[in-house]
């Protein structure tokens, strides 16, 4: 006797936990900007925060709600899954990447600007493209190169 281990398409339901993670939060802040916009007589730079910071979650969200439309069913998604049926390839990833940390501190030398001077927030953007461009071309030369 075969037993089936697919679920029909509609019981199926990927990056559940994933969106949750986000949606919850989300949810959160809208419910304490409305109680902040009661409370202080709707003060703008707090709700204005509040709202943004939901808005941030709700973002990432819907992201991900769109992303889970689009992929395949995941073993992790599965609670009657077994380890093994998560073996494989998981993507591509390179080690030792230096730019993640560039871009972070060019992102630091543009919020410094805005406080020290506009000079800084230029200088910044330079750093901020060099560190773009490089992320983004380090798989085309070196050790990694594909």
């Amino acid at each position: 006797m075969v037993m089936n281990d697919t679920k029909p398409e509609q019981e199926r339901k990927p990056l559940v936990i994933e969106t949750l993670f986000f949606a919850v939060p989300g949810a959160f802040f809208v419910l304490v900007a409305l109680v902040y916009v009661f409370v202080t007589n709707a003060e703008p730079i707090g709700t204005m925060a509040l709202v943004g910071l939901a808005f941030m979650f709700f973002f990432v969200t819907g992201y991900l709600w769109l992303t889970s439309r689009r992929i395949d069913f995941r073993a992790s998604d599965d609670n009657e899954a077994d380890i093994r049926q998560s073996a494989g390839e998981v993507g591509e990833f390179t080690p030792h990447s230096w730019w993640p940390f560039i871009a972070g501190v060019a992102v630091t030398i543009i919020a410094a600007g805005f406080a020290v001077g506009w000079w800084m927030f230029g200088l910044g953007l330079v750093f901020g493209a060099f560190a773009v461009v490089g992320y983004a071309f380090e798989n085309n030369r070196g050790v990694y190169a594909h």
